[in-house]
């Protein structure tokens, strides 16, 4: 165009140059500034979109994750918490502040949930506890990736995220704790009725590694009864196998599981009536795919357990595997030194 008008004799001036090029710069500019802020909207309302369905989700989680604790459903929760954080830096301050005061209440369930119950020891697997630690540290590095593009959660790391993330690796990495043992069998529905010096044993616990405790499973074959054969009950029958006696009477000897797949007849009539119930119970239940039981037990040697808690079931559940039923025996093993001190019925065992 400047040859055509240079042509014609009229080419542009220095002045219409710079003031095309101004005109030009200016315009591009405004456009520009008024496009990266209607885009900012744009990401800021799909961001608070993504977030308030994130909310929603982990909000309605928190009551399943308290009452719970499947492994599935755990990282399920924990991977929506990260897959948010990303978002966090785009989204509008108060929905960044929603959004991670839902995150720290999930983590929050969570560490309660797995720290204060036995279910999800004996329920979840090596790999299960394996896979908790990676979505977990998976969590951190995103939360410390975004932070630095956010104030606000920066805040929300130092309060809660970082701390409750550490909890998490800590239970996923750690034993079972005896305190969680002792009030989950003390103070819930499977009470252990046997008479534990349960202070004793904390104070052990405490104080060095004589007190030890771990989930041990067991998949007993049908028929397979040997299987049970080192588990004792804390019952115990007369020299001649008849009657049931207390374990302080002179001639009480240990009774074992496997004596009472087959004969009852040496125990009590009410105890008779409850393992036939338990049995009959269990029988209604099969589905092919055998029986899974959890009981607490004291180690009382190698391959030898006193059962604590879940006696009559174990025996509905022998009487079972001895009719030829498979089954999964589950159990918080307690490692103890073996004195009648700490538990009186151990004075048949702590010679041996």
């Amino acid at each position: 165009m400047d040859l055509f008008l240079w042509w014609l004799g009229q080419p542009w001036s220095w002045s219409d140059w710079a003031s095309s090029f101004g005109l030009g710069a200016v315009t591009t500019m405004v456009v520009g500034m008024l496009l990266a802020r209607r885009q900012g909207n744009i990401q800021e309302a799909l961001a608070d979109l993504e977030l308030t369905e994130k909310v929603a989700y982990l909000t309605f989680s928190v009551s399943a994750l308290r009452q719970a604790s499947h492994p599935e459903r755990t990282s399920r929760a924990l991977y929506d918490c990260r897959a948010g954080l990303s978002l966090v830096p785009l989204a509008r301050r108060p929905m960044q502040e929603e959004y991670l005061r839902t995150v720290a209440r999930v983590l929050e369930t969570i560490v309660d949930t797995l720290g204060s119950s036995l279910h999800s020891h004996a329920r979840w697997t090596n790999n299960d506890w394996s896979s908790l630690g990676t979505v977990v540290q998976g969590l951190r590095e995103t939360a410390v990736f975004n932070m630095r593009r956010s104030p606000i959660m920066a805040a929300h790391w130092s309060n809660a995220i970082d701390t409750r993330t550490r909890e998490l690796l800590r239970i996923a990495t750690a034993a079972v704790p005896f305190d969680v043992f002792r009030v989950h069998f003390t103070e819930g529905p499977d009470r252990i009725r046997a008479a534990l010096d349960w202070e004793r044993l904390s104070e052990m616990a405490e104080q060095d590694n004589a007190v030890r405790l771990s989930v041990v499973s067991t998949d007993v074959p049908p028929y397979a009864l040997a299987t049970l054969d080192g588990y004792y009950a804390p019952w115990y029958r007369d020299g001649s196998a008849s009657d049931e006696v207390g374990y302080a009477d002179r001639d009480a000897v240990p009774i074992r599981h496997t004596e009472l797949a087959t004969d009852l007849s040496m125990l009590q009539d009410d105890r008779q009536t409850r393992i036939g119930m338990l049995r009959d119970r269990y029988s209604a239940q099969l589905d092919g795919s055998g029986l899974s039981l959890i009981v607490a037990t004291y180690v009382l040697g190698p391959d030898r357990c006193l059962v604590l808690d879940g006696n009559h079931r174990l025996t509905a559940l022998a009487q079972l595997v001895a009719q030829g039923c498979p089954a999964r025996l589950i159990e918080y093993r307690l490692t103890a030194p073996v004195n009648s001190a700490i538990l009186p019925d151990l004075i048949y065992y702590q010679n041996d």
